[in-house]
């Protein structure tokens, strides 16, 4: 849309997707984003939909993606359905012309995520933003800060820290690294700002009967320009939800504080409460994430990570599984960035 049409209404938005995470976005630009119009709904699950359409007014909705993708009343949509359908209902918003605000993971492999990258390329301009919306936590963006400033020297080392209090189910090791690690993959991009040539990964299974299960992950890398890194992703810990980052530099180090709960001192303890899932812990970015990127629609400038930001990190998390699999060190092997997605 144009700048000046961008200017005059509101920016009307298509969310396929109306679970816990589609339910969020909708309510986070109906009520915090007031250059956003959520005007279209599309489900599977009709009843819950309806539910959604009437608390944020959306008066089109639809069983079919393609359809609401397809509406001329849409002017940009937001994934966040399940992953497997990210990478066709991504491409069927390229096709269209139409800019998508995609959950994370881009696509369920760097092949997939490959393909949306060339066909936005051939439509030569973004229409893709990835759900990594890390890079809107305050608490990352602290680090990054601090980091990017110099003030701690040359970055030699990042230690990533994911944990879920538990899971509803048995993860397998393909799932924990596409659905869960692929965040702190691009967080030790984003934050370092280099990239990742070789991952060795160990996990521990739920059952030793289950060894492609994977309760806790731990994957170890290295970085182009020689800095090391770790990611550990704890499936199951039994007491809340944490994120949190450390970089260490020449001179000293930074890292996150992700818990933000007061500190109680009571009856000869000192306690503080732990968020019990991540739109407790990351509520602050995902409003922040969904603000930007309305901006971003109607200034006509895109910001954010893009298709390329979950190609790469696909690259990275398919040969981390691949690394699991076989229990070798892998190397990552990333192309030439396209110029369009060179940041400034």
């Amino acid at each position: 849309m144009s700048n000046q049409h961008a200017s005059q209404r509101r920016v009307r938005i298509g969310v396929i997707g109306t679970g816990g995470m589609g339910g969020r976005h909708v309510r986070n630009l109906t009520n915090e984003v007031a250059a956003a119009q959520v005007v279209a709904l599309s489900d599977v699950d009709a009843a819950r939909m309806q539910e959604v359409a009437a608390a944020c007014g959306a008066v089109h909705t639809f069983t079919d993606a393609q359809a609401l993708i397809n509406h001329p009343a849409v002017d940009a949509v937001l994934i966040a359905a399940p992953d497997r359908f990210h990478a066709a209902l991504t491409r069927a918003c390229i096709d269209a012309g139409k800019p998508v605000l995609c959950e994370k993971p881009l696509a369920l492999t760097a092949a997939e995520a490959r393909a949306i990258v060339e066909a936005e390329v051939a439509f030569g301009r973004r229409l893709v933003q990835v759900g990594l919306m890390r890079e809107y936590d305050p608490a990352h963006l602290r680090v990054k800060q601090l980091m990017d400033s110099g003030a701690l020297g040359k970055v030699l080392a990042f230690r990533g820290v994911h944990i879920n209090g538990g899971a509803l189910s048995w993860r397998t090791v393909e799932d924990v690294v596409t659905n869960s690690a692929v965040h702190d993959l691009h967080s030790a991009r984003w934050l370092m700002g280099d990239e990742i040539v070789r991952v060795y990964t160990t996990h521990v299974p739920y059952s030793p009967e289950r060894p492609d299960t994977a309760r806790l992950l731990l994957i170890q890398f290295a970085y182009r320009n020689g800095a090391v890194g770790q990611i550990e992703c704890n499936m199951e810990a039994g007491y809340g939800y944490e994120v949190d980052v450390k970089l260490t530099g020449e001179t000293g180090s930074a890292e996150t504080n992700s818990l933000q709960s007061a500190v109680v001192r009571h009856q000869n303890q000192r306690s503080q409460w732990i968020e019990q899932d991540w739109l407790q812990r990351f509520e602050t970015a995902y409003v922040h994430e969904v603000r930007a990127w309305v901006h971003s629609l109607q200034t006509g400038v895109p910001t954010g990570p893009s298709a390329w930001d979950g190609y790469v990190s696909m690259l990275v998390a398919d040969a981390c599984i691949a690394s699991a699999r076989t229990g070798q060190p892998m190397d990552v092997e990333i192309p030439r960035t396209a110029e369009m997605y060179k940041r400034a």
